[in-house]
């Protein structure tokens, strides 16, 4: 059986030309759909590099100020005894917490005993001359009024009864002097706090005014010295976290408590004379007061002179809500815009 073949002259067969004319179509689709879509996703990315170079979200992303120039501060209490003497007894130790009240040095009350005993003596001895001076000058006067004796009789005993009385007056003082001392023998804690750089041992003769120790309170605070470009935009009362280099795993919570009137440089104690010589701008720092709103725990020690880092957020008030306006708008215009590219591109699709 001889096989027939149908002559196409010279083009392909109905069948191979309906194939390649799909072909073509759907590739024709397919690249007209890539570029369609192409101007949406350029416009995509222009969307977002243009939404992270908008000023609110650059105000956004600096919504925060901080420093590594800020230290732990406080008012540290220094120890002196207000008698010299010898040392009977230290009763603390460095670093130990104490109350106030407690007895932290004692030193030798024997002499201090002994001459408020020699005080009270004294006083006792002039109350009884004091009380025969009176007696003599009631007489006197009396005599005087009957012009029995003379003036200068009576005049000399008014002069001892007021003498007497004026030496009576001298040692009740210095009985309150001697118990005074007696009881600044016994040197006491003024406030509570940690006992520091204690330099007093039994046996040591102390002088007035000498330093013993000193006692740091537990409740201490930071300061900060923040570039004075960093002020723009500070306030009291905005909170502030703190990271304590010794506790890098505990960070702290506090808030600004006042910002100092004045640069650190102007109150130090050689102050720059900018008005003299060759002038070249410096950016100052200012000290910045921040105030913990936690109390000191005792596993976490907090003493003057450690190093904190500090970060204010400065993304509260009405700038911040400003900002928050801000970024909602961009956020849903974005949103909207992006809708409506993707149900043109449905639509689009669908035709």
């Amino acid at each position: 059986m001889m096989k027939t073949e149908i002559s196409t002259n010279g083009e392909a067969p109905i069948e191979a030309r309906e194939h390649r004319r799909a072909t073509i179509t759907q590739d024709h689709k397919r690249t007209g759909s890539a570029h369609l879509d192409e101007p949406s996703n350029r416009s995509g990315e222009e969307k977002k590099r243009s939404l992270f170079r908008r000023p609110g979200v650059i105000v956004a992303a600096a919504a925060h100020e901080t420093t590594d120039d800020a230290f732990v501060d406080v008012h540290t209490v220094s120890v002196a005894p207000k008698v010299a003497g010898h040392v009977a007894v230290v009763r603390v130790d460095d670093n130990q917490l104490v109350k106030k009240g407690d007895v932290l040095v004692e030193i030798d009350p024997r002499d201090f005993q002994v001459a408020l005993a020699q005080a009270k003596a004294n006083l006792a001895r002039d109350k009884a001359t004091q009380i025969q001076a009176e007696l003599n000058e009631k007489r006197a006067l009396d005599l005087f009024s009957r012009k029995v004796i003379s003036t200068q009789e009576r005049d000399t005993n008014v002069a001892t009864a007021e003498s007497s009385r004026a030496s009576v007056q001298a040692d009740e003082a210095a009985v309150e002097q001697a118990e005074l001392n007696l009881g600044h023998s016994k040197i006491k804690a003024s406030i509570d706090g940690y006992v520091t750089k204690e330099a007093v041992a039994t046996g040591d003769y102390v002088q007035v005014g000498q330093a013993l120790m000193s006692l740091v309170p537990p409740r201490v605070w930071v300061i900060a010295n923040f570039k004075e470009t960093q002020l723009r935009n500070m306030r009291p009362r905005q909170p502030v976290q703190i990271k304590v280099d010794a506790y890098p795993d505990h960070p702290l919570h506090g808030h600004i408590d006042s910002i100092q009137a004045g640069s650190g440089a102007a109150f130090s104690l050689l102050p720059p004379e900018n008005a003299t010589g060759n002038y070249v701008k410096v950016v100052q720092r200012v000290p910045v007061k921040i105030m913990l709103d936690e109390e000191q725990q005792m596993q976490r020690v907090l003493g003057p002179g450690m190093s904190v880092v500090p970060t204010v957020a400065m993304d509260h008030g009405n700038e911040a809500a400003f900002v928050i306006a801000i970024i909602a708008v961009v956020l849903a215009a974005g949103v909207i815009f992006g809708a409506a590219l993707w149900i043109g591109r449905v639509r689009r699709g669908q035709a």
